[in-house]
């Protein structure tokens, strides 16, 4: 069986391209474990002149529990759907700095999110994105026996890092810690569900090599290298 932290690649549909349109869609696909499915997709300006590109997210079907948000000129909540900054995008040129991510937290099921990418100065100038973020599988291949954690999605990581945490029953004062190459610790992050996905910030860490570790009962399992790149 495929582990939880293997790619995970779901069918996409581009939809809303036509022959007066400049913007266009490549390199569309769903990566990452289960418990956070990272959307890319390449928006590229075909036209002879740079245009103002903003997103908008239109979920169509969002399975309860699951949640939704995007990256553009920066990440943004769930609860925003219209970028409210816009990337230039020169003539002839793309971008790639478009990331949807779609949390599961754990709850089997598939969402259908769109996000359509327009001209601030003609909105009619669009290209749509349909994305299928199938969480249906690989829930069940979690082990429920026993304490473990996931490695980190996304390794290296830039802003944010997360974990995939199932602690056995009657585990106390669990957390994840993260400690520099010398030893010592940055992070301390309680887990407070026996079963759930955790994200940590690590904005605020320096680019290099860390570890980690579930600590359980004043014990440490799952231990792991973390990347922080600000590349």
């Amino acid at each position: 069986m495929k582990k939880i932290y293997s790619l995970l690649i779901s069918a996409l549909l581009i939809s809303g391209i036509s022959q007066a349109q400049s913007l266009s869609a490549s390199n569309v696909y769903v990566s990452g474990p289960v418990f956070m499915m990272e959307g890319h997709a390449t928006i590229t300006n075909n036209s002879g002149t740079a245009k103002d590109v903003l997103v908008q997210r239109t979920i169509n079907n969002i399975v309860p529990g699951h949640v939704s948000y995007f990256c553009w000129f920066e990440c943004y909540g769930e609860t925003t759907s219209l970028a409210p900054d816009p990337i230039n995008i020169p003539a002839g040129s793309s971008t790639s700095i478009f990331k949807a991510y779609l949390e599961s937290n754990l709850i089997p099921g598939i969402s259908y999110v769109k996000y359509c990418f327009f001209d601030m100065a003609n909105t009619s100038d669009s290209v749509c994105v349909d994305f299928v973020f199938d969480a249906s599988t690989g829930i069940s291949e979690v082990p429920t026996d026993r304490n473990f954690i996931s490695k980190p999605y996304p390794n290296p990581a830039k802003e944010n890092t997360s974990f995939l945490v199932n602690l056995n029953k009657g585990s106390k004062g669990s957390r994840i810690k993260i400690f520099n190459m010398l030893g010592a610790e940055v992070k301390d992050i309680p887990v407070t569900d026996s079963r759930n996905s955790v994200k940590i910030n690590v904005a605020d860490l320096k680019s290099g090599v860390y570890f980690y570790s579930l600590w359980v009962n004043n014990k440490s399992t799952g231990t792991g290298k973390l990347m922080i790149s600000r590349d």
